[in-house]
């Protein structure tokens, strides 16, 4: 699975020339005021606990969480991302091959830039509506049907959707940051490739605009 975290990530690396790598952190406390943070989920806990180095039990603040910008934990068997909504300052989070269903504390990190959630169990993306800023989007492996939320998310120029359960792809045609050079994976879907279908038509659409459509 490591060549498809690279095939994903090589897409996005002409987007980053440096960003400083910051990790991260785990303990027990509610919301995200001035003392420590909660993690609920064990694993998240510990990789984040592993990323920065701290023994457990050390405490670790929001103020602190708040100047992480990269977190990498896939495959790590976590669930719950309950915790994640104090680290303000993310650029770069990678989360796939996980158990993740809700993905409700990724909502206000606008500062999102690319974002790997592949082979998780996420069916509702409505929290990602607000992200923006990202240009990296991978969701592929997942049972997600509604992409309505994606339609405003102009700043895109990689969206990984394979392997999901979309059968309606007109918010990406609404989608009017998509263009010339941007690429969407759509493979194995619920889409109906036949010539004159709704599902084609769009593609044609994409495609005289100048994306690359993967089908």
């Amino acid at each position: 699975m490591n060549s498809v975290k690279e095939g994903h990530k090589m897409t996005q690396s002409k987007l980053f020339t440096a960003v400083i790598t910051i990790a991260l952190l785990g303990v027990m406390v509610i919301g995200c005021g001035p003392k420590s943070v909660t993690f609920p989920d064990e694993n998240l806990k510990a990789a984040i606990r592993d990323a920065v180095g701290k023994p457990m039990g050390e405490e670790i603040t929001s103020e602190e969480l708040a100047g992480i910008t990269i977190l990498e934990a896939d495959d790590s068997g976590i669930a719950d991302l309950s915790g994640l909504e104090c680290c303000t300052s993310l650029t770069e989070l990678w989360l796939s091959l996980n158990q993740i269903s809700d993905i409700s504390p990724l909502e206000n990190i606008t500062s999102l830039i690319s974002l790997g959630l592949w082979q998780n169990q996420i069916s509702d993306i409505s929290p990602l509506s607000n992200l923006t800023s990202l240009t990296g989007l991978a969701l592929d492996g997942n049972q997600i049907s509604d992409i309505s939320p994606l339609s405003n998310l102009t700043n895109l120029t990689s969206l990984y959707l394979s392997e999901n359960r979309i059968s309606d792809i007109s918010p990406l045609v609404e989608n009017s940051g998509l263009g010339a050079g941007d690429e969407v994976w759509l493979e194995d879907n619920n889409l109906d490739l036949g010539e004159g279908s709704d599902d084609m038509e769009n593609i044609r659409i994409l495609e005289d605009r100048g994306v690359v459509v993967h089908y």
